[in-house]
């Protein structure tokens, strides 16, 4: 670790002494390379707990969504078998979806732009269902709730938009949401993670930084998706459910970046990717990932991120950022819902380290103020 990193180091410490979470990793690059990495704290509250090491696994909650559903998507539409402009109605069972759902392109549910709510507790309703029903039945309740506006005329950030395209994904490829980002993106290159369920594949207890039980009684703080719907549709879903490592994320964002740059040999086609990776309208998000907030107030990249960035926020403290035109690269995973689901100390903490972050890089540009 160079000097000029070593404040980093000692504000994840910082973050861990002063009630931020319990558990914390981070890494920071530069155009595709890892410059700098460490961890911080231990993997839940007791004193005697196992500290927190580089191959902690971390509940990525909604990174789920531009780290394995649009990517999913991304992968198929490389590969000709789906097109953004594809309507869901060409796709999903006309048997359960709906006339107003049937229109719904795939572009615009990547973007959020579908016209659907944001929530919906489904957990009571897939709960009360026979268990081989489950799976399935996230899809079909998101796409019986009716729309809450005009498709393409707004943009409202919606769980139910991407289980509709767990199910897309999955009618089109004929496997489950977690065979296929296993088989065609993440062992293509080289990452044994992320995934779905760790406790299931796992032939020990990997060290897995702890959630907590939240509106599920009883449920294993550690190890389960902390997201109460992708749990009781049975930890695989579109909207959240992957656990990863910091560096496995890490090089997602790399892969991602080198074939937005259109660097020989990407891991996804450099004209997709970048349709992907731009936002779909002035103010509006990209296809699965957010952009940085234009105000610094609410940015949670700081100041110093361009606005040609892409990244994605997690409810359980986690998030990226890839910042295309300077190719900053800052991964930060914490489980700040471990100390409560209210529990916000995060958003003054993550600014704070991306512009440390930025600035360590030699970046000091503000585009926010």
């Amino acid at each position: 670790m160079t000097a000029r990193f070593a404040s980093l180091s000692a504000l994840l410490r910082e973050g861990f002494e002063s009630g931020v979470y319990t558990a914390a990793v981070a890494l920071v690059g530069l155009m595709g390379e890892l410059l700098w990495q460490d961890a911080a704290g231990r993997l839940n509250q007791e004193e005697a707990s196992p500290a927190t090491t580089l191959d902690t696994v971390f509940d990525l909650a909604s990174l789920t969504k531009p780290l394995a559903t649009a990517l999913a998507v991304l992968k198929l539409a490389g590969q000709g078998r789906l097109d953004l402009r594809t309507l869901l109605g060409e796709i999903l069972p006309s048997a359960w979806l709906p006339k107003d759902k049937s229109t719904l392109t795939l572009k615009s549910l990547l973007a959020h732009r579908a016209g659907l709510p944001a929530w919906r507790p489904f957990y009571h309703d897939v709960l009360a269902s026979p268990e081989d029903k489950r799976p399935t039945l996230l899809a079909r309740l998101a796409a019986a709730e009716p729309l809450e506006y005009e498709p393409e005329t707004a943009t409202l950030y919606s769980d139910l938009g991407f289980m509709l395209l767990q199910a897309v994904v999955e009618e089109v490829s004929g496997e489950n949401l977690q065979d296929f980002c296993r088989k065609e993106i993440y062992q293509p290159l080289g990452l044994t993670g992320p995934g779905f369920r760790p406790l299931g594949k796992a032939k020990q207890t990997p060290d897995i930084a702890a959630t907590e039980t939240g509106l599920i009684p009883n449920r294993p703080p550690a190890g389960e998706v902390h997201d109460e719907n992708a749990w009781a549709g049975g930890g695989v879903a579109g909207h959240a459910g992957l656990f990863g490592t910091g560096a496995e994320v890490f090089t997602l964002l790399a892969h991602l970046y080198r074939s937005y740059q259109g660097v020989e040999n990407s891991a996804f086609p450099t004209d997709l990717t970048r349709q992907f990776l731009t936002p779909v309208a002035p103010g509006a998000r990209a296809l699965g990932f957010d952009v940085p907030a234009t105000d610094a107030a609410s940015c949670s990249a700081g100041r110093f991120f361009s606005p040609k960035s892409v990244g994605h926020l997690g409810f359980t403290g986690t998030s990226s950022w890839l910042d295309l035109d300077l190719g900053q690269m800052v991964v930060l995973l914490t489980n700040r819902v471990h100390l409560g689901r209210n529990h916000d100390k995060i958003r003054a903490f993550r600014p704070q380290f991306h512009e440390a972050a930025s600035l360590a890089l030699g970046f000091g540009k503000a585009f926010r103020n």
